[in-house]
């Protein structure tokens, strides 16, 4: 079983923090970037949504496997075109996938490239489906002011699409999951009272509440996936957490002893696109020749929910 191929479409407006900073003079945008580490993000324009980013990223697909034979559609999006009927639905009308095709939306955030893996290779495990399309698509600056410091420096708007199939020489999994309802009102949408540029709700996070969940689970979490694994630390050649931001990376891989060569970062030029961080990561790495055959991966999503989601890939 293996990711056969991935591809990529961020929102087409980049929005710096230089930019951020010269709207809102108070921010300490010097600050912001040595916790952040982000120094622009991509934002969808009026004329783009989560559901055409996606398109164009299942598009980009299409000169590797053919539409015609993908026969499940998992589209993971936390701000979806439609609830009534799914986002998946009307992304296989536009894609032209087969009639005879699974489809669904998954409603996760951070987690929800791993969660999607998780279901995408139980499908295929089980014979239910061949080839899976695992698209993960997100515009969370529909729900941020330009004036919010917590999460406008953060947010990127974007769309990854994956083929998973049966075939191949790697292997995905085992997986892990951890879940903390108690923490949801920590990373949340809420009533919008007035905010400037907003229409409808309103992100809000709580970023120390945040961390501590992660530097709770996480770690706990990656030692849980490598024991059931059989493996060891060492063992495994990358790691590929969810792009948070700087000082969450720093501090896990602080807290774990990490090896920095062994962690891979894209989040300075590509800000944190929520579901798609992991899938971009791995795109951006293999383009870059980090990621090659007969690799041992960890992937690791965490975040909103709270929720968390790991897994290994061998290459």
């Amino acid at each position: 079983m293996q990711i056969t191929a991935i591809d990529f479409k961020l929102g087409s407006r980049i929005e710096t923090l230089d930019e951020l900073g010269e709207q809102n003079p108070d921010w300490q945008t010097d600050r912001l970037l040595a916790k952040t580490g982000i120094v622009q993000r991509h934002i969808a324009t009026s004329k783009e949504s989560p559901l055409s980013l996606a398109e164009e990223a299942c598009r980009r697909l299409f000169n590797v496997v053919a539409p015609k034979d993908v026969d499940s559609l998992i589209y993971v999006t936390q701000s979806p075109d439609s609830t009534i009927p799914t986002t998946a639905c009307l992304l296989h009308e536009r894609l032209q996938l087969p009639k005879e095709c699974l489809a669904f939306d998954l409603n996760q955030g951070c987690s929800g490239f791993v969660y999607g893996l998780s279901m995408a290779s139980a499908l295929l495990r089980t014979g239910q489906t061949t080839k899976c399309l695992l698209v993960c698509a997100e515009a969370y600056s529909k729900y941020i002011s330009l004036h919010d410091r917590t999460c406008r420096p953060i947010f990127s708007d974007g769309a990854s699409a994956a083929i998973i199939e049966a075939g191949g020489s790697g292997d995905i999994g085992p997986f892990v999951f951890a879940t903390d309802g108690s923490g949801a009102p920590n990373l949340t949408l809420k009533d919008n009272d007035g905010v400037d540029g907003v229409d409808g709700q309103v992100l809000y996070m709580n970023g120390p509440k945040v961390l501590d969940f992660t530097m709770d689970a996480v770690p706990a979490s990656v030692m849980r996936l490598i024991e059931k694994a059989g493996l060891s630390l060492v063992d495994i050649d990358l790691f590929i957490f969810h792009q948070a931001s700087k000082v969450v990376l720093d501090r896990v891989g602080r807290k774990l002893g990490l090896d920095e060569t062994k962690m891979f970062r894209n989040y300075q030029d590509m800000g944190n696109t929520v579901s798609a961080t992991i899938p971009v990561a791995i795109k951006q790495a293999e383009s870059l020749g980090v990621i090659s055959q007969n690799m041992t991966v960890l992937l690791m999503g965490f975040g909103v929910g709270y929720s968390l989601a790991g897994c290994i890939v061998r290459t």
